[in-house]
């Protein structure tokens, strides 16, 4: 048996488990077997192409594939203070720093079975299973989960991408698992789909929400302890900004499920909302902990770090992030005003710049981001050329980043007290952690604070 030892972990080559203080790990093979490419050969330069063929020996797989891995692997590393582990070694790959100790009688062998592993993950992405696990026994997949658990899981692959075409996928799936053989899981995972949709606007609202609403109510029907469905619930009270009820719908939600990690996320949201921005931490804290992967999670923890004047852990969770997710729009927006905050304000209008190129309607957000910046740099007219992209008709940034962009290029306040009027609770709650409001005069920095002006 062959076991590496490195900081608090203990790494199993051959069942391809990593245990940290003697706890196993939840993490998927491939991800294992990217850290056991690094660890086998410490303070050497794998190259992407190297371990893209290690660890996916199946071939079909994109360099994002490992970007994923080693996000993942770093997140969980700088959890355990080993944050600087694995090193990136620009336009070449990774090394891994850390001191490495092979367990006594240690022998390289059964490289066979980690390739029967790999084999089993593409006979399933072939097979359409998405991201299914598979119970390992002897190297051989487990026998196959019913067709309803099947669908489910395949459900949730699709929907934790968090795009249009994910969410409709996942909510097909859930559906067929419902036809299957229907249960409270299934329909609290389709009305957690149909809020998503509502809440990130891919479909008509109203219509999402009233699906999402049905399907949650029918899941509590069926148990009346579904967390998953009372998360539902609370996503589509925060959205209504009923504030109160999502409180109460999240706080059931933990409670019920305490290992659902879009529960504690949502229920971080609705707290920030709230003011209560240490308790959001806490929060969000705890879902990233139940799911690395989750982008959502990371972007709002780098946007909470900011606020919190935590600029260089803002900046290192931002581009963490955006290894895996390059298009997020948010990290791109937070990553700019960290970078501002420690006064880099080349690099920030260069994230910007990348943040309104990374959505179809975030030109005018981003305009208004750079007229704030260019005007920093006394460069009048690119700033007064931004803003009036930002202000143009149709256009609608956030109200808080165009009253920043008015007021430092000489708008007068009547103008700042209409954008005040408009921001939500969570606007502001930013704008009272905000550290660009503090160069505003304190007249105009008051219209923001006041919960009614």
């Amino acid at each position: 048996m062959v076991v590496y030892e490195f900081g608090p972990f203990r790494l199993d080559a051959a069942a391809l488990l990593l245990y940290c203080d003697g706890a196993p790990l939840a993490l998927g093979p491939k991800v294992v077997e990217t850290l056991l490419a690094l660890v086998e050969q410490p303070g050497e330069i794998l190259a992407k192409h190297t371990l893209l063929e290690r660890v996916w020996p199946e071939g079909y797989v994109e360099q994002a594939n490992l970007a994923q891995n080693i996000y993942v692997l770093r997140k969980l590393l700088r959890a355990h203070h080993c944050g600087s582990a694995i090193q990136t070694i620009a336009r070449r790959g990774y090394r891994f720093t850390l001191p490495v100790r092979a367990a006594e009688g240690a022998t390289i062998a059964q490289r066979p079975r980690r390739r029967a592993v790999a084999a089993a993950f593409a006979a399933a992405a072939l097979l359409g299973l998405g991201s299914y696990t598979f119970a390992i026994s002897q190297g051989r997949p487990a026998p196959a989960a019913t067709a309803e658990a099947r669908l489910f899981t395949i459900g949730n692959f699709f929907l934790e991408m968090r795009s249009e075409n994910g969410m409709r996928r996942g909510i097909d799936f859930f559906s067929r698992a419902i036809a299957t053989a229907p249960n409270a899981r299934d329909y609290a995972a389709r009305a957690r789909a149909y809020a998503l949709m509502a809440a990130y606007g891919y479909g008509p609202a109203t219509r999402e929400r009233r699906l999402s609403r049905a399907d949650a109510l029918h899941a509590l029907a069926l148990d009346q302890r579904c967390g998953a469905a009372q998360a539902a619930l609370g996503l589509l009270a925060l959205e209504a900004n009923r504030n109160a009820e999502a409180l109460r719908r999240f706080a059931n939600a933990v409670e019920q499920a305490p290992d659902d990690a879009a529960a504690h996320e949502w229920f971080g949201v609705a707290l920030f909302a709230q003011g209560r921005v240490s308790d959001a931490v806490a929060e969000l804290q705890t879902a990233q902990q139940l799911d690395p992967l989750s982008i959502a999670t990371a972007s709002w923890l780098a946007r909470l770090a900011y606020l919190q004047h935590r600029y260089g852990e803002a900046i290192a969770e931002a581009r963490q992030g955006l290894v895996a997710a390059p298009r997020r729009s948010m990290l791109w927006r937070t990553l700019g005003l960290a970078q501002e905050a420690e006064g880099n304000d080349k690099a920030a209008i260069a994230s910007f710049t990348s943040y309104e190129r990374s959505c179809r309607t975030c030109r005018a957000e981003g305009a208004a981001l750079l007229a704030y910046a260019y005007a920093r740099l006394n460069r009048v007219d690119a700033a007064r050329a931004e803003l009036a992209i930002a202000t143009a008709t149709g256009a609608s940034p956030r109200p808080q980043d165009l009253a920043l962009a008015l007021a430092v290029t000489g708008e007068q306040a009547g103008k700042l007290r209409v954008l005040a009027r408009q921001m939500s609770d969570d606007d502001r709650v930013a704008v009272a952690y905000d550290p660009r409001f503090g160069s505003l005069p304190n007249a105009q920095l008051r219209l923001f604070e006041q919960k009614q002006v």
